[in-house]
């Protein structure tokens, strides 16, 4: 829920708490670690009750300023309230972060405030200052560490894609310094991982783990996964294809059309919002599961503040974690910078007929994509009840079902029926095919 800073106070009380608004009862360190997590967020209103008198508002607000670092300074009212004094203080969201109290950082998120580790303060520093960690210096890092002939493919491509022209014959050291690729004369970790021959070397961690599970404990190929962001990609691509079935569907074409159990635009996507959105401060590998009728990529680190989980699965604004790294790929022609790269996996899922992929924040970003998202485990994790299950079932087999039969089926009248199927419709689980009359019937949507 996000509130506006300028929301009139009658409102505030009636709403609910969200990651914008809280309530306390004293100027406590509770309350002072709820004011920094704001400031270290999108800002606030914090609503205080039984306040005694102006002199402990002015103690608090000296409190505030005294054991914030930088030091916040709330804006603030008075308001009675059924008898009863309360102050609204609003708080604006830090220009430069993280603000620290009692000597740690804290974070809203939800309704609860989160303890900042070291390396998600740097990266809030970094972001504050309009910065990200893959524009920092290696110290060590020499120029010959580096491959021209990757550099060189890069330019090519990136003539080739028309994104920025870029002169073929320039000296490396030139084109890395257009690109921003070099800070004060040293080569950027975004250069390492990039065109380094070998980057690991630099930041061991950044490689992918890659198994084909048949069951959470039982793993029948693996392989780890190392060398340069677009090597990555494109090796981590290969182990999900070897993974999976294909079918040849006659068209009347001269060629038979390739029918892969996923689509596999949509897996090299994901694959490329990985690389490039990982959270590279944190020594953990990007890791990719390759189940029976599933496919999970667990990326670490957690969305970035402004973003959220439903945002992913609309119109939603570009925040790339890692710059350097995604103005690269953009230019060489792999994303766009609209924030479209999850709409345009969720596009491919519907003309596939397979249900909407998810993403979930589970101690960093997981992405999933199943081949059959209507298993009775799923069915019963999205709140289905035992007759829609039957009822999918059903129609999993028999390819449709009317109304009629659904009042069958699950043994209920024709209003539960409808009611019933609609909600499977609303959830996208159901496609209605006809308006009404004899003919309307269900089937699975996009099949």
């Amino acid at each position: 829920m996000t509130l506006p800073l300028s929301t009139d106070f009658e409102h505030l009380l009636a709403a609910p708490e969200a990651e914008q608004l809280a309530r306390a009862n004293a100027f406590d360190d509770s309350c002072l670690e709820t004011i920094c997590a704001m400031a270290n967020s999108a800002g606030g209103v914090l609503l205080l009750s039984n306040l005694a008198d102006e002199a402990a508002l002015n103690d608090g607000l000296q409190r505030i300023s005294t054991l914030t670092q930088p030091a916040i300074l709330p804006e603030w009212e008075i308001h009675e309230h059924e008898g009863t004094r309360m102050i609204a203080l609003r708080i604006q969201e830090a220009p430069i972060k993280p603000v620290a109290v009692f000597g740690r950082s804290y974070q809203r998120r939800g309704v609860s405030n989160f303890l900042l580790s070291a390396a998600e303060i740097a990266r809030l520093h970094f972001e504050s200052l309009g910065k990200s960690w893959d524009a920092l210096p290696h110290d060590s890092a020499q120029f010959e560490e580096l491959d021209e002939n990757k550099v060189r493919a890069f330019i090519k491509q990136t003539n080739e894609k028309r994104r920025r022209q870029l002169d073929e014959h320039a000296p490396m050291m030139d084109i890395l310094a257009r690109q921003a690729l070099l800070a004060n004369g040293k080569i950027t970790l975004a250069s390492l991982l990039l065109f380094a021959k070998n980057p690991q070397r630099f930041v061991p961690h950044a490689r992918i783990k890659a198994g084909r599970f048949k069951s959470d404990t039982l793993i029948v190929d693996d392989q780890e996964i190392a060398g340069n962001l677009f090597e990555q990609v494109n090796a981590a691509f290969a182990f999900i294809q070897k993974h999976l079935s294909v079918r040849l569907i006659i068209t009347g074409q001269p060629q038979r059309e390739e029918v892969w159990d996923y689509p596999l635009e949509a897996i090299r996507e994901a694959l490329i919002n990985a690389v490039c959105h990982r959270d590279y401060s944190l020594a953990v590998e990007t890791q990719i599961r390759v189940y029976d009728d599933h496919i999970v990529i667990w990326n670490p680190g957690a969305l970035p503040p402004s973003l959220r989980l439903e945002d992913l699965k609309g119109r939603h604004q570009s925040v790339p974690r890692n710059k350097l790294i995604s103005t690269i790929f953009y230019e060489a022609g792999l994303i766009e910078k609209w924030g479209s790269g999850t709409n345009r996996i969720i596009e491919e899922c519907r003309k596939y007929g397979l249900a909407d992929p998810e993403w979930r924040e589970q101690q960093g970003l997981m992405f999933i994509m199943r081949k059959d998202a209507f298993t009775e485990d799923y069915l019963l994790e999205l709140g289905l009840h035992e007759r829609q299950i039957k009822a999918v079932a059903y129609v999993k087999k028999r390819r449709r079902i009317t109304n009629q039969e659904y009042q069958e089926l699950t043994e209920v009248k024709k209003r539960t029926a409808s009611e019933e199927l609609r909600d499977l419709e609303e959830r996208r689980i159901f496609e209605r095919v006809g308006s009404t009359g004899k003919g309307t019937h269900y089937k699975l949507k996009g099949r």
